[in-house]
């Protein structure tokens, strides 16, 4: 049998893949936005520093900085991660392709059952739109876009709805889901 050499042990192991650039900043990104998501969920928008959602990220105290260009650039990233979160892990395994009404019916039921759960991301998301509307106007382009893309998909809902069958034919979708959005729903099914 071979001795093992520094050679033959360096050929059975695995080759590391050192992750790029682009790959480390978006972890650190990640790792910020989490953090950053805890401490405003926890301490408010008003008494979240950068250095203490650096410290939570376990990164520099300057890297929240270099990467979002300030607590606002930061709590604006915030607002938009949210949002993507809510969409990719909460939304998209909830609705299982389904189309229609039943699709916006289990959508209304997941944002409802967020709102009631413990989960941080859910009283960050809560703590920055309150805040948005009281003190910090920088916040309101980002709460707009929201609005627009929550109607938006009410809308569709309600289109793939009327489509299907499942929806009065005699509602406007667009009206409706501003309507619904902004004052609670409203009797749809045929």
């Amino acid at each position: 049998m071979p001795a093992l050499t520094e050679e033959t042990g360096a050929r059975n192991r695995p080759a590391r893949t050192r992750r790029t650039q682009a790959e480390r900043r978006a972890a650190s990104q990640e790792r910020l936005l989490e953090a950053a998501a805890t401490v405003v969920a926890t301490r408010g928008t008003a008494r979240a520093s950068l250095g203490d959602i650096a410290a939570s990220a376990g990164c520099s105290r300057g890297l929240p900085t270099y990467l979002f260009g300030s607590k606002e650039g930061l709590l604006l990233a915030l607002a938009d991660y949210l949002v993507e979160r809510f969409r990719t892990r909460l939304f998209e395994p909830a609705l299982e392709q389904r189309q229609g009404l039943p699709a916006l019916l289990i959508w209304l039921r997941v944002y409802v059952h967020g709102l009631r759960g413990p989960e941080l991301q859910v009283r960050a998301a809560c703590v920055l739109l309150g805040e948005a509307l009281g003190s910090e106007p920088a916040f309101l382009p980002a709460i707009n876009r929201l609005h627009r893309n929550v109607r938006s998909m009410v809308e569709h809902y309600l289109r793939e709805g009327v489509e299907r069958g499942e929806v009065r034919s005699d509602i406007d979708p667009h009206a409706h889901a501003a309507r619904t959005w902004s004052s609670g729903p409203r009797r749809l099914s045929t």
